[in-house]
């Protein structure tokens, strides 16, 4: 089996207000260890969200274990002591990975709306049954213009992938130039900003070109009669005036849906205003 938990932590702030990564690795331990931890919302060296903290380290001093591959959507200078301010999200897997790369998402001109820049990571996986890609992404909240960018560049890095899955380019071993196979099996996760009524939804789930296997909402594939849990509003009414709703989700290519095991949320924790998300694969 492969396990896989995705959280937007917050940076560590909790629903009382404090930042406390401690929590958030004792919720995640309390719940079994996955393979595959990604987070959203990680800061570096920023005294305005975490005291200026390098939470990368802090967390890779939390999960000894795990490889950590972070990917800064904002990389700024001023931080604490001199370093990069930095915020983002973070991968720690112990599955070395075949290739990590790092996608920065568009944001077009949208002048009524206040934005940050956002990324996904994409990570490439050996399982028993092959390879997998696995993408971790923070999507816009406040505009939806660029929220459908993102959604549609996420797309096309889909498209991008099995294209060159079904044509690799030419191999040449041991350089920089050495060919990795980017897998037609893809898994993203994360807190896309969205609700399962939005355009951004309907636009992730619609149905790709002849050759290119669909996203599935993986929480429709097994539980197709059951309410979706909420994953977020639960605990935070203040952000979240709106109640229990969801934002996170994991989709993944119609191809490796036979392979869900279960998919979860924990709904108990009020360690972040968003909940941890844990989907199992059999291999």
């Amino acid at each position: 089996m492969l396990t896989i938990v995705s959280w937007n932590i917050q940076y560590g702030k909790g629903v009382d207000g404090r930042i406390d990564l401690y929590r958030i690795a004792d919720v995640v331990q309390q719940d079994g260890l996955p393979d595959v931890l990604c987070l959203q919302e990680v800061s570096r060296n920023d005294p305005e969200t975490a005291n200026g903290s390098d939470q990368v380290s802090e967390l890779q001093k939390l999960f000894p274990d795990y490889e950590i591959f972070y990917g800064a959507s904002q990389d700024r200078s001023g931080g604490k002591d001199g370093g990069r301010r930095q915020f983002g999200n973070l991968i720690l897997t112990r599955r070395s990975p075949l290739q990590v790369l790092h996608h920065i998402l568009p944001s077009p001109a949208d002048p009524k709306a206040r934005f940050m820049s956002r990324q996904t990571t994409e990570m490439l996986l050996s399982t028993g049954t092959g390879t997998l890609r696995l993408m971790n992404t923070h999507l816009e909240f406040f505009s939806e213009k660029q929220q459908l960018a993102q959604v549609q560049r996420i797309r096309e890095l889909h498209e991008e992938a099995c294209a060159q899955s079904r044509e690799a380019g030419l191999d040449f071993p041991n350089t920089p130039f050495a060919r990795i196979e980017r897998s037609e099996k893809m898994l993203i996760c994360g807190d896309f900003n969205f609700v399962p009524e939005s355009a951004s939804y309907q636009l992730i789930t619609s149905a790709f070109a002849e050759g290119v296997p669909d996203l599935l909402d993986a929480w429709n594939v097994v539980n197709p009669e059951n309410d979706r849990s909420p994953t977020c509003g639960i605990f935070d009414h203040k952000q979240w005036k709106n109640g229990p709703h969801c934002r996170d989700y994991f989709f993944l290519s119609q191809n490796l849906s036979p392979q869900i095991h279960q998919v979860s949320v924990n709904t108990e924790t009020a360690a972040s205003d968003h909940q941890p998300i844990r989907i199992t694969l059999e291999e």
